[in-house]
């Protein structure tokens, strides 16, 4: 089968989920064996690559079920919010199988060994160093291993992504990683990688779905401008969250441009009025500056409706309202709002 990339990937999603009770027993049957079946892995390729060609899968052992079967975007952000909606069609996990968009934390595979151009590496003697950047919320990492003069540095690079997403699970790379970096020198003061996972845990331990920060600039400054932001602002906190919402209120102004008390009133009770619109959407972020509003909304292309929201923004009594959606996977809309 020629798959093609305008395939909506919704049809190869719902295709999937219709043959998986076929497939699901011959992965048990072979797991059953411990033997590889050859037949099966082209098919599950084949119907994975229906709804994707970038899309990559795997079987690995389950968290709470004794297999899973994972789908992830490799680190692609346009493809995540598919890995995710192929995860919410999945059936619900029972004992045997559960279902993931994204790779887990695997910390046992840190036990083994890995070996590239002939260069075998004792994966527990990999060492971390990682410092914290408070802004950005972010542990920026540097790895090593002896093994590490060996090895070009494309693989140094790769194991220590690799070595990351066995601690911390492809999202918590994404969401609470910063730089990533390999080094052939030995690192003072380098722990091992049950201490940066420690360290990743009480960091996310900090946040809930309610932390917000707000930033800007004095309001006696010149242009001063003012942000309320979710943290932190990383799109892998919502993967299906492909689409930016902008919805821009002007307003009026004090001398400097920002709300008086009656506007900031105002723009209060918009934003509380929004919650019945935003079914499959989320207002992630608000900036303001200039007499103007903008509202950052991201939402899941294929269940929020913006006509709605178009319609309640057309009773804005400050002047017009405008709401304008793009895609934006990798949240570029709001990169500006990020330390």
């Amino acid at each position: 089968m020629i798959f093609s990339r305008r395939r909506d990937p919704s049809s190869g999603i719902r295709d999937f989920w219709a043959a998986w009770p076929g497939l699901r027993a011959r992965a048990e049957a072979a797991f059953a064996a411990k033997e590889v079946d050859h037949d099966l892995v082209r098919e599950v390729s084949k119907r994975v690559d229906a709804i994707h060609g970038d899309l990559e899968w795997e079987f690995s052992k389950g968290r709470t079920a004794q297999h899973a079967f994972i789908v992830s975007a490799a680190g692609d952000p346009a493809l995540r919010a598919i890995a995710h909606r192929w995860q919410l069609a999945a059936p619900a996990p029972d004992a045997t199988w559960e279902y993931h968009g994204a790779r887990q934390a695997e910390p046992e595979m840190l036990d083994g060994a890995f070996e590239a151009d002939g260069v075998r590496v004792q994966l527990a003697d990999l060492r971390y160093g990682f410092a914290l950047d408070e802004p950005r919320h972010e542990y920026d990492v540097v790895v090593y291993h002896p093994a590490f003069v060996s090895m070009p540095e494309q693989h140094r690079l790769r194991l220590a992504y690799l070595s990351l997403t066995w601690l911390l699970g492809e999202d918590g790379v994404e969401i609470w990683i910063g730089t990533i970096d390999a080094t052939v020198a030995e690192l003072d003061g380098a722990l091992p990688g049950a201490a940066l996972a420690e360290a990743v845990s009480a960091l996310a331990g900090q946040f809930d779905e309610d932390s917000w920060a707000v930033l800007g600039t004095p309001e006696t400054a010149p242009v001063p401008r003012v942000a309320t932001v979710q943290q932190p602002l990383k799109p892998a906190r919502r993967p299906s969250y492909d689409t930016h919402i902008g919805v821009t209120l002007p307003f009026r102004a004090t001398g400097n441009g920002l709300p008086d008390r009656d506007s900031l009133h105002a723009l209060r009770a918009f934003e509380d009025s929004l919650a019945p619109l935003l079914d499959g959407a989320e207002l992630i972020a608000h900036e303001t500056g200039e007499n103007v509003r903008t509202l950052h909304i991201y939402g899941d292309s294929t269940r929020f409706a913006a006509k709605p929201l178009e319609k309640h923004a057309a009773s804005w009594r400050e002047g017009r309202a405008k709401v304008r959606t793009s895609t934006d996977p990798s949240w570029e809309r709001v990169r500006h709002l990020r330390p």
